[in-house]
């Protein structure tokens, strides 16, 4: 029989195996990933990628600037002028976006201009009213729109939003650039600010008046609290995987991100590069993200559990697979953003707010699948038995629970949520190779907000941080909405620490 002697260097052997490996990985994944410049903005989700508060039903002119999702933002080759740079390869770029309202359609033939810091050209929006322009350096350049080639029944630009000066930092790529038409414009409304707006059927009145900027603040305000709901739904299928995980284990996986990354990744695949329909991508990202789970639970966690390696080496294991599986995804995938086929045109207009058909379906198959997670932990015996491993894991394999398949379950499950939320959040604004990882910190506080372990609490902790983030835009600058939410979970937790539906543990 082997003593404590004999086994501790062959666990310290094994983790040291890991380790490698996972240096070793992102050795591997970083040649390429560094080859492509991925932007600093582009890792900081809040910087310049559209995120959680990046919505669709976004009101403004100015706020507008929030809402294109500019990974979209595709340059055709009739766009690009003799000495313009290829966006593609141009270390900065500027994605413009025209739209009119009420429709929010693109706009295309439009003549857009763009100068700064020795630079001049002149393109043409496309199809969707958009083009993603080359820059030769960082600094502030002029975006201008020729309003003479907007047709006469669109109407016009609101007043002080053309030319917009936008202002690019080095590496930033995609920096939005955002235009909205209005009828309303044209037939002489007030000058909108900075987070107003003249909504769909919103008709101006001959003066300004302190009503009616209190009416697009009411109309920004509900917008925020739509999309925050339904940013929160996304990220609350993600965020209960990481709970019952936790709950089952005890292990903080900091891989889970990329376990999002790796759904999303799958549906680009399916429909992007193999031109199938989206549900069949919506499947693929589901069954392969279980699939994804079921293979690291049984090569990776299983065995280390078995050794009875500590919770903090295996933290310590799940932050290797992390770098070391993003670098793979960028090593096949490329740095730049990816895109899935998506209609951007109007699918659900309710006074203000605006929203494309998946992000309805996105909204209403969260919620099913959110349902369907809470029968099967309520109602089955597979969930009671989570519910039983999770409260005293040897209590509950002395009462004939199989707790390695009760864990196996879970790890499938988590992988398939994930895999679903990393898709729909795919649609709902971009897709990179770290996208799971950008939205990890929201996970965690989400997890931790609701309480650590407990499913339903990673919910409404997640609905919590998605609706103040998007809200907390009105007041702060959008750049500081992580911080708020953040803010927000330190402050609930210092009145009620086991988080909101968390249970007290007793000491002693």
């Amino acid at each position: 029989m082997k003593t404590a002697r004999q086994t501790q260097p062959r666990r310290r052997a094994l983790l040291g195996a890991f380790v490698l490996l996972g240096v070793v990985l992102g050795l591997l994944g970083a040649a390429p990933a560094a080859a492509a410049a991925p932007s600093p903005a582009a890792l900081a989700p809040a910087a310049s990628a559209p995120t959680a508060s990046t919505p669709s039903a976004t009101l403004a002119p100015a706020a507008a600037a929030d809402l294109a999702p500019a990974a979209a933002a595709v340059t055709p080759a009739s766009a690009l002028a003799a000495d313009a740079l290829d966006p593609a390869t141009a270390p900065e770029s500027i994605a413009v976006w025209v739209r009119s309202l009420p429709s929010r359609a693109g706009v295309p033939g439009l003549t857009v201009t763009v100068t700064g810091k020795g630079y001049s050209q002149t393109f043409t929006t496309d199809a969707d009213g958009r083009v993603e322009v080359g820059l030769p350096a960082p600094g502030d350049y002029t975006v201008a729109i020729d309003e003479s080639t907007i047709p006469a029944d669109l109407g016009s630009l609101p007043k002080g939003s053309n030319p917009r000066t936008v202002t690019v930092q080095e590496t930033n790529k995609g920096v939005p650039a955002n235009f909205l038409i209005s009828q309303a414009a044209a037939g002489g409304a007030t000058t909108p600010t900075p987070g107003a707006t003249t909504g769909p059927a919103r008709t101006a009145s001959p003066a300004p008046s302190s009503g009616g900027s209190h009416g697009a603040f009411w109309d920004i305000f509900a917008s925020k609290i739509v999309t925050g709901v339904i940013y929160g739904l996304l990220l609350a299928l993600a965020s209960i995987g990481v709970s019952l995980i936790y709950g089952t284990t005890g292990l903080n996986n900091f891989a889970h991100g990329e376990l999002v990354t790796f759904g999303a990744l799958m549906a680009y695949v399916a429909g992007t590069l193999l031109h199938l329909p989206g549900w069949i991508g919506i499947i693929a990202a589901i069954v392969l993200g279980g699939a994804y789970g079921f293979v690291q639970d049984t090569v990776l966690w299983r065995p280390l559990r078995r050794r009875g390696v500590g919770l903090v080496p295996l933290m310590i294991v799940s932050i290797g697979l992390a770098l070391a599986t993003r670098y793979i995804y960028a090593f096949f995938f490329g740095a730049d953003r990816l895109t899935i086929p998506n209609d951007p045109s109007p699918f659900l207009v309710i006074g203000p707010i605006s929203l494309r058909f998946t992000d309805v379906m996105g909204a209403v198959l969260a919620l099913v699948v959110l349902l369907l997670v809470a029968f099967v932990m309520l109602r089955t015996r597979l969930g009671k038995a989570a519910r039983a491993v999770a409260d005293n894991r040897a209590l509950a394999a002395a009462s004939g629970i199989d707790v390695d398949f009760v864990i196996r379950c879970i790890w499938i499950g988590g992988g398939a949520l994930a895999g679903l939320s990393g898709v729909l959040i795919a649609y709902y604004q971009s897709l990179r190779w770290d996208t799971g990882s950008s939205i990890l910190l929201l996970i965690f506080a989400a997890v931790t907000l609701g309480g650590l372990g407990s499913a339903f609490g990673a919910l409404v902790g997640s609905l919590v941080l998605s609706v103040f983030m998007n809200l907390a835009t009105l007041v702060i600058p959008d750049n500081l909405k992580y911080a708020a939410a953040l803010v927000v979970m330190i402050l609930i937790l210092l009145f009620r620490p086991q988080g909101i539906l968390g249970r007290r543990e007793r000491v002693g």
